[in-house]
């Protein structure tokens, strides 16, 4: 753009001979220095520069704070600044939320609108700490009613995690929709359908442990998520019915079908598949490179067909390059040293804790512990690890 105006304004005084020293000037001072100095433009708005200078961010993304905050005045101010600071909030927290949320720190009336709120997760039994950690992750939570949407939210979910606050935290930094959504128009009726469908309270509980964001959707496409599930599993009441609800939520009817069409196109018959779903039900988000990675380095070096992989799907969660590579690295030469034995087999080397397969793998042989570590390493590509032997 600066070589643009540049080739025009060479073109002009050509033209133009003396007459055109004071559009130079005009010229530089406008576009060129603006150009090379972007703290210009912050330091002519208003609303950037309180944002810079009162609340810690750089030129570049109070100008952009600026633009997302769509105001037309500054703050008065520093009150929202300072209420944040009473609460134990360091300059680089109030920057986060600052550049989250820039309209906060215009608020007219922080003692009414903001400190109230603040003062209620307090009085709920949620430390300072949290209160923090909250903004920062999603700081327009301050826009919430207490009287609809926070405390109805909190109160329910302290219900169905039997109120273990430190359960209903993880719950709410998992998801901040859990308390933003209307329950009544979405959390509840999600609830309702879970129970309809037979699923246990365990892991009702589940759902807002590990994955929150589930009962904050869409009322009509969760029920249908759910029927789909109870049609072909896992059971209700089975820990595993709670990964595959949040696969079933998270794929659209064609992405399914696609998963199902690569596992038969390797081998695998429809039985097969939906038997791997309901026994690990991650296997449907894998990329088709992954899957097709895997099972063909299986079928290659350690003949296994598609039936043994369909019966083990969690081999295919593994990594490639970091899990099964380095790990047949050290299997193939304990099998040229002639090892043998009952539970001497790659699945159960893949599926051992890095501590365990050091020990029992590679440490186990002390003759042969610092060849079997290097193969191990060369293929880790850790050049940095070292072990005492």
């Amino acid at each position: 753009m600066l070589r643009f105006h540049l080739r025009n304004l060479s073109l002009l005084c050509v033209a133009g001979g003396r007459s055109c020293e004071g559009f130079v000037r005009l010229f530089y001072r406008e576009i060129v220095c603006k150009t090379l100095n972007p703290n210009t433009s912050s330091n002519s708005d208003p609303i950037a520069s309180f944002l810079r200078n009162s609340c810690g961010l750089s030129p570049s993304a109070a100008l952009t704070a600026a633009k997302k905050a769509n105001l037309k005045i500054a703050a008065k101010d520093d009150s929202v600044v300072h209420l944040l600071k009473d609460y134990g909030f360091d300059g680089a927290q109030i920057a986060i939320v600052a550049a989250k949320f820039p309209s906060l720190f215009f608020n007219s009336h922080p003692e009414r609108s903001i400190r109230p709120k603040l003062e209620f997760f307090l009085a709920a039994g949620f430390s300072r700490a949290f209160l923090i950690r909250l903004l920062c992750k999603d700081p327009q939570i301050i826009k919430c009613s207490i009287q609809r949407r926070l405390s109805p939210n909190i109160d329910l979910v302290r219900f169905i995690l039997g109120g273990d606050i430190e359960a209903v935290t993880s719950a709410i930094m998992g998801s901040t929709w859990i308390l933003r959504r209307n329950p009544e128009m979405q959390i509840l009726p999600n609830l309702k359908t879970l129970r309809q469908h037979g699923v246990t309270h365990d892991n009702v509980a589940r759902i807002f442990l590990w994955y929150p964001r589930l009962v904050t959707q869409e009322p009509a496409r969760f029920s249908k998520s759910v029927a789909f599930l109870k049609e072909i599993g896992p059971d209700p009441w089975k820990s595993t019915f709670v990964p595959a609800l949040n696969v079933a939520c998270g794929l659209t009817q064609a992405t399914w079908e696609r998963k199902i069409q690569l596992y038969q196109s390797l081998g695998w018959s429809l039985e097969e598949t939906i038997s791997a779903f309901k026994r690990s039900p991650m296997c449907m988000l894998h990329s088709e490179e992954k899957v097709r990675k895997i099972m063909g380095f299986c079928t290659e070096n350690l003949k296994w067909g598609p039936a043994f992989l369909a019966s083990r799907p969690t081999l295919l969660s593994l990594s490639f390059e970091k899990r099964i590579v380095p790990r047949y690295a050290v299997f193939s030469r304990l099998e040229k040293m002639g090892i043998t034995g009952k539970n001497f087999s790659f699945s159960n080397v893949l599926i051992s804790s890095e501590s365990t397969f050091l020990k029992k793998y590679v440490f186990n042989f002390k003759d042969q512990a610092q060849e079997l570590l290097q193969a191990y390493n060369d293929k880790l590509k850790l050049t940095a690890f070292q072990v005492d032997l």
